[in-house]
């Protein structure tokens, strides 16, 4: 036992040394979040439409609006509303910097005209380091997807799988967009209406609502209750409440939209619900958001009952955004102890470890700047502050 025990730290030691990453041997599932994360740098279906005094000329001034919008797209996709302005004024040099690649299709050209779609891949790196430069918060950590519940009310009582509802249908008909947080609307089908009643809804049944969202495969629910009403003649204006269940980075909102002049319910619902989801995804952005100044360290034991379960789990690790580095400091046969270099606080970086299906739990111990100063080094070497697990499914 004790040489078989010897032999497979023999392996994982040799492994560690001669690979260093573990890029050659990942799951499907790695493979997925790897190309999500890169995705999130891609920005696609940027139309263009630009005119000139020749072909020529429109399409290099449609690529150069193009590459422009695309990077405030992508802003606008990892910055919160309120820390938005660098692509308003940034420098062609500093843009085409940032581009790393193109793709062009559909075009069509006239004497003068240039139209096309356009698909832009920015340089993950290089974008990080204009934000930090620029002391710029942001986050690259897609959330895993949440459940809207849209229920409306009305003068008689609370609608949510009855027809007609409005408020569900604008959910429903609304762009999915290119967030970090996946919004899922409920299809409503006999599942749905056995599932989940508009009281338990209107209540928040914390456990209904949480069997719920799992048959989605979501991490949580938002229940938006809307209304609908006439402030004057031809002017309606809605009120929504907004409650977020098993969602800990978000506390309930509420917003108000009115209409304009003679605009119908269905366009005040769907502003209503493009308000949301910019509410929602400030949420979760400064729930998740890096500054270049936060440097972090924790030491961890990771629990592994082969090569093959530390190979996924060292691989999901170095997958996290937030993580910088990771140092291998012992090894055994059942567990892996590593120092883990992150950007943000230890609450961020729990959250962005669940979204790679890791379970970050703290020792209670404290880290080892607040031991005595006369605990001696050999102690403070061997202090763990945390456990890195694999999530149960």
């Amino acid at each position: 036992m004790c040489r078989a025990l010897q032999k497979f730290s023999l392996v994982l030691a040799m492994w560690l040394l001669a690979a260093g990453v573990v890029s050659f041997v990942g799951s499907s599932a790695l493979q997925a979040q790897q190309s999500a994360l890169e995705d999130i740098f891609v920005v696609r279906d940027v139309a263009l439409d630009e005119s000139a005094q020749t072909a020529t000329a429109a399409r290099a001034s449609a690529l150069a609006k193009g590459q422009r919008e695309a990077f405030a797209r992508l802003e606008a996709r990892l910055t919160r509303s309120v820390h938005r302005g660098i692509a308003a004024g940034i420098e062609p040099d500093t843009l085409r910097f940032l581009v790393d690649a193109i793709q062009i299709d559909g075009e069509k050209t006239s004497d003068v005209r240039y139209l096309a779609n356009l698909t832009v891949t920015f340089k993950p790196d290089a974008v990080r380091n204009l934000f930090r430069l620029s002391a710029v918060p942001f986050s690259e950590l897609r959330s895993r997807p949440l459940t809207v519940i849209p229920v409306l009310a009305t003068p008689a009582r609370y609608l949510l799988w009855d027809d007609p509802n409005p408020w569900r249908e604008a959910w429903r008909n609304h762009p999915e967009g290119t967030g970090l947080v996946p919004m899922l609307a409920p299809i409503g089908d006999l599942s749905d209406l056995s599932g989940l009643t508009v009281d338990q809804a209107v209540d928040g049944d914390p456990d209904v609502l949480a069997r719920f969202a799992a048959r989605y495969g979501a991490r949580g629910v938002v229940v938006t209750i809307a209304n609908i009403f006439e402030v004057e003649p031809g002017i309606l204006r809605s009120d929504i409440v907004s409650v977020p269940v098993g969602l800990p980075e978000m506390s309930p909102f509420s917003i108000s939209v009115t209409g304009q002049e003679d605009e119908t319910e269905h366009v005040i619902l769907a502003r209503a619900v493009g308000e949301i989801r910019e509410i929602i995804e400030d949420e979760w952005k400064a729930a998740s958001a890096l500054t270049s100044g936060e440097i972090g360290q924790l030491r961890a034991a990771v629990p592994i009952s082969n090569l093959k379960n530390w190979v996924d789990i060292r691989g999901r690790i170095s997958r996290v955004p937030a993580v910088t580095d990771i140092q291998v400091v012992a090894l055994t046969a059942m567990s892996a102890e590593i120092v883990i270099n992150h950007r943000g606080d230890v609450a961020r970086l729990t959250r962005a470890f669940e979204r790679f299906d890791l379970i970050l739990e703290s020792t209670g111990l404290e880290p080892v700047n607040a031991q005595p100063s006369g605990a001696t080094q050999a102690g403070l070497r061997a202090l763990v502050t945390h456990v890195v697990r694999l999530a149960v499914n």
